[in-house]
């Protein structure tokens, strides 16, 4: 008995601190300093993409900007998985030369679980474009819009709660972490141009050489 006991406090306990994230953002974050589960975080994140793929799938293509036919699935997980990595490693670079009670594990969680606005309303949102009209269909992207807000304003409240900042040094914090973020994928996207060019150059001096060489 309570070994069934301990199973169900184990389910119960990550689904209770999801609701309270939903709809008491602050606590819920507060609850998550003291909680530690890989397996939650991961799970999160596999959902994440399951909607995701779904969403593709379900989206009338009225609206949809991406066909099903042209989905690309190890894009669709990198487009998911690596902002949400890179953010978190963003925001515990800077939490951790800012006075922060983090670790990388407790970031992450937090990332995952405020991607629950996303994991609960993107299918049903996308189930409504079947129905509505196209002239409605700018409900589809008012509601789109308010889940991705949803998330961007978890992820600063988690930010605040989890170091324990004051509004204004969550601000703070929240910016240096989308200037280290954005420099760290300039400087990715540099690296890509830089090694592309040089590749191309060493393949046309090959080139060249051969073209010497048999002519």
């Amino acid at each position: 008995m309570s070994g069934n006991t301990s199973v169900l406090v184990r389910v119960w306990r990550p689904l209770e601190i999801g609701l309270a994230v939903l709809f008491h953002p602050a606590d819920g974050f507060r609850e998550l300093r003291g909680y530690r589960s890989f397996t939650a975080a991961f799970i999160l994140l596999l959902l994440t993409f399951a909607v995701r793929v779904a969403s593709i799938l379900m989206t009338s293509f009225h609206v949809a900007s991406l066909q099903p036919e042209d989905a690309n699935m190890m894009l669709e997980i990198a487009r998911i998985i690596l902002p949400l990595l890179s953010w978190a490693v963003s925001c515990y670079l800077i939490t951790s030369i800012m006075d922060g009670e983090t670790f990388f594990g407790n970031v992450l969680l937090a990332v995952a679980y405020s991607m629950i606005p996303y994991i609960v309303f993107t299918l049903p949102i996308a189930a409504l474009t079947l129905v509505l009209t196209r002239d409605e269909m700018y409900l589809y992207i008012v509601l789109q819009w308010i889940v991705w807000l949803w998330v961007g304003g978890l992820l600063v409240i988690n930010l605040g709660v989890m170091n324990d900042y004051s509004l204004k040094k969550t601000i703070g914090v929240t910016l240096l972490s989308l200037f280290t973020l954005i420099i760290f994928w300039a400087t990715i996207g540099l690296i890509f141009a830089l090694t592309n060019h040089v590749v191309m150059f060493v393949k046309d001096v090959y080139n060249e050489v051969l073209y010497l060489q048999f002519n």
